[in-house]
């Protein structure tokens, strides 16, 4: 399944099954300044960070919601001081329509990873706005699974994420966080990976998946994420 079939499909249940990108928007929003002038959000998704800088009373002069998924976008909050924009971070064609916006900011949690190519993303987000702040998974996340099951992550490694940023920002943040997510059983893991928008394109054939639902030895689900901040070059 392609990742924007798979925002689409579980955009409904997405909020009661991303903890792990609640933490990255707390870890995000905690780095930046109080005044961030026209705000762009790349991968906007629900709303969540444009939630959460409000709350900390964080402000825009004006935010920009961006996200190639409709469904998305429809439960994104919507406010005079809100745009929703609908567009793909892996076209020139977008961001050629986000350089026009002239903004201060751009932000993006939880998404960039799923860049095809992630030097191209990063270069454009630095051509779209100068300061620049980011939270994002590495394929250490899952990695047990992926071992057992014998696949290879569809994520970027945090180095490759790291490499990338520092080619296109001056850096002020770089920091590497590992999480563990408990669960009571290896089934309730794995039905939390399928809805929680962070498996990609982990669809197991059925031996993998009973290798897996055997063999797991752990009590918790293994995450890894990068915080990346800094200034276009």
């Amino acid at each position: 399944m392609r990742v924007k079939e798979q925002f689409n499909k579980y955009a409904s249940c997405y909020s009661n099954n991303s903890i792990i990108q609640a933490r990255g928007v707390e870890l995000l929003t905690d780095a930046l300044p109080k005044k961030l002038g026209v705000t762009i959000d790349l991968g906007c998704g629900n709303g969540r960070l444009f939630s959460a800088l409000e709350k900390k009373g964080i402000e825009s002069e004006h935010f920009f919601g961006v996200d190639f998924a409709d469904s998305m976008l429809k439960l994104h909050p919507k406010s005079s001081s809100v745009t929703l924009l609908k567009a793909d971070f892996n076209t020139q064609e977008s961001f050629d329509m986000l350089q026009k916006l002239n903004a201060n900011t751009l932000l993006s949690a939880s998404a960039l990873q799923w860049a095809k190519d992630i030097n191209f993303t990063f270069k454009n987000c630095a051509s779209t706005a100068p300061f620049g702040a980011f939270f994002l998974f590495c394929s250490g996340t899952f990695k047990t699974i992926h071992k057992i099951a014998g696949i290879h992550s569809p994520i970027y490694p945090c180095s490759t994420l790291q490499e990338a940023f520092l080619a296109h920002y001056k850096a002020t943040k770089v920091q590497k966080f590992n999480f563990e997510l408990p669960f009571e059983s290896t089934l309730q893991m794995l039905r939390y990976i399928q809805q929680s928008g962070v498996s990609g394109n982990l669809q197991l054939p059925y031996s993998k998946l009973k290798r897996v639902l055997e063999h797991y030895p752990l009590k918790y689900l293994e995450f890894e994420t990068m915080l990346l901040i800094g200034e276009s070059k």
